[in-house]
């Protein structure tokens, strides 16, 4: 989802909701709101039922997603949230950086593709790649020369399969540990320091949501169907 959809879907959720107060929150692109302000607005201004109500039945798993993510007690409307947003895995926020047991590859998840979104409000556009390793041959990281496009600007992702990331040289093969490498631009490569296991036939989806500034950047993630 680009920033005007991105904008123009909470925009919409806002008028169904009928509240004005997230929507002027919307509204004043100076300020480039995360989708955390904006749920956070609407739960304190129209109440949570009413909230949950609308997400669930939104085109988009997004808001599902941001609402598990941002959104305290989410109590008996867990499940529901996570149908909706194909949720597979998601750390507590406790947890989030760093929180798949790194280098513990028998507690990994498997993944096939990696989604790299960058959260509105951070201050800076981005791509990746990818740095992976077959255990337990070897446990150096092979960086990946292969890029997943352009930079992006904020409130934007991508997405792109990690077989695509292999190298002639050093292939990338199944059961390899894979980790985004966030490409972020005027600043350092950032390794996101969260590891998974490739697996082709997995159908599975990591989501990297980057965070913070060009010199100071963190991660939090998610794994999704699909």
């Amino acid at each position: 989802m680009n920033t005007q959809n991105q904008r123009l879907d909470a925009a919409k959720m806002a008028r169904e909701l009928n509240a004005s107060n997230t929507l002027a929150i919307i509204n004043d692109e100076t300020k480039n709101s995360p989708i955390g302000d904006i749920l956070k607005s609407a739960d304190n201004e129209v109440g949570r039922e009413k909230l949950i109500k609308t997400i669930l039945n939104s085109d988009h798993p997004f808001w599902a997603l941001g609402a598990l993510r941002y959104l305290p007690n989410i109590g008996s409307h867990e499940a529901d949230l996570k149908k909706k947003a194909g949720l597979v895995f998601l750390p507590s926020l406790d947890g989030a950086n760093q929180a798949n047991a790194r280098g513990q590859e028998a507690e990994l998840i498997d993944i096939n593709t990696f989604k790299m979104y960058l959260a509105c409000g951070i201050g800076y556009i981005a791509n990746f790649t990818v740095y992976y390793f077959t255990p337990p041959f070897s446990n150096s990281w092979n960086k990946s020369t292969i890029w997943s496009g352009d930079k992006i600007p904020v409130c934007q992702s991508q997405t792109k399969a990690i077989g695509d990331f292999s190298m002639p040289d050093f292939p990338l093969k199944a059961g390899d540990v894979v980790m985004m490498t966030v490409g972020i631009g005027g600043g350092p490569d950032t390794p996101t320091e969260i590891w998974f296991r490739y697996k082709p036939e997995a159908k599975y989806t990591a989501q990297i949501d980057c965070h913070g500034t060009t010199l100071i950047a963190d991660f939090s993630y998610s794994v999704v169907q699909g």
